[in-house]
């Protein structure tokens, strides 16, 4: 492996981004990290060690999607990833066994259900941060995270702009201002992938316009509900995970399906994997692949890519 660098998580483990290695491994996460904002594949490797791995330069991925094994489980209080004591594998719908769901204990849409994880109701507990996030003109999403994650909630969801508005004591006083704004026209609590793939493609962005149009819905969710939001920060994104100068240079089209990825990094929007060959940007939604097992070289393999096709949606 290359030279790593570490970088401090929210719950102060550290954390070492290491280059993308070579060889085989399971293909377990695509995230973004809580204090640096690096993107990173999780890998596991043969022993069950789990890598934090950025992706840059050039490479090729090679998955196999003849098999999907359970992804392992997470304890919220460490930040540390375990692999399935069972080593299983799982209906294609599914990132994890039961057994590793119950030991992670996660619940995003805890405000639905009576029954909470011990480990829920812990980090429900912590500050979480009330957002807006970008994605187009149309496509403005309200939504609530852990505060100690920082950016990284933003990132994962490929967000161009963001306004965080409030950070409240505990998630469940965040959801309260979540399930109110949500109801206003306009706005949303969920972006499907496919859409936001839609967006990458048949929308240009522009920070200024983004900064205005968070501006705008700000303004029409305190008159509403009649409230004032004292200190909201504004947070730029697309920076972050993508070179925006690779995106105006190419045409973007979607390889939705194909089980190998290849070419030089461009970014990672949220779960997309941009990756530019033959000057063409090749646009990959990565959570289909959770499971799967990946081999990884580091040259660049010819893709058969269709002539002019700009979209494939």
């Amino acid at each position: 492996m290359g030279g790593g660098r570490s970088c401090v998580v929210a719950d102060k483990m550290a954390r070492e981004l290491v280059d993308l290695p070579l060889g085989k491994f399971l293909f377990t996460r695509v995230s973004f990290d809580s204090t640096c904002n690096a993107p990173y594949f999780r890998l596991m490797d043969a022993d069950g060690v789990f890598v934090y791995a950025r992706p840059v330069g050039n490479f090729t991925l090679t998955f196999d999607p003849s098999r999907k094994r359970c992804t392992g489980w997470y304890d919220m209080r460490t930040g540390e990833c375990y692999e399935c004591p069972g080593k299983r594998d799982v209906s294609e719908k599914y990132e994890q066994c039961p057994e590793c769901q119950q030991k992670t204990g996660f619940n995003p849409a805890f405000y639905n259900t009576t029954e909470l994880s011990v480990q829920q109701a812990e980090l429900n507990k912590k500050p979480h941060l009330l957002y807006l996030a970008y994605f187009s003109l149309e496509t403005v999403k309200v939504g609530i995270s852990n505060a100690g994650r920082g950016l990284a909630r933003l990132l994962e969801q490929g967000a161009r702009s963001a306004v965080i508005l409030e950070t409240f004591p505990s998630a469940n006083v965040a959801r309260q201002y979540e399930a109110q704004i949500a109801r206003l026209p306009g706005l949303c609590e969920s972006v499907q992938l496919r859409k936001k793939a839609q967006i990458l493609v048949e929308n240009s962005y522009d920070e200024v316009v983004a900064r205005q149009k968070l501006e705008q819905v700000i303004a029409v969710i305190q008159r509403a509900l009649n409230i004032q939001f004292s200190n909201p920060q504004f947070a730029e994104l697309s920076s972050i995970m993508i070179n925006g100068a690779a995106l105006s240079s190419c045409t973007a089209i979607e390889l939705w399906n194909q089980p190998r990825l290849s070419g030089a990094f461009v970014g990672l929007l949220g779960q997309l994997l941009i990756m530019e060959q033959q000057n063409r940007l090749l646009v990959t939604p990565m959570k289909q692949y959770l499971g799967n097992y990946v081999t990884i070289t580091g040259d660049v393999a010819p893709l058969d890519l269709t002539p002019v096709q700009t979209s494939l949606f």
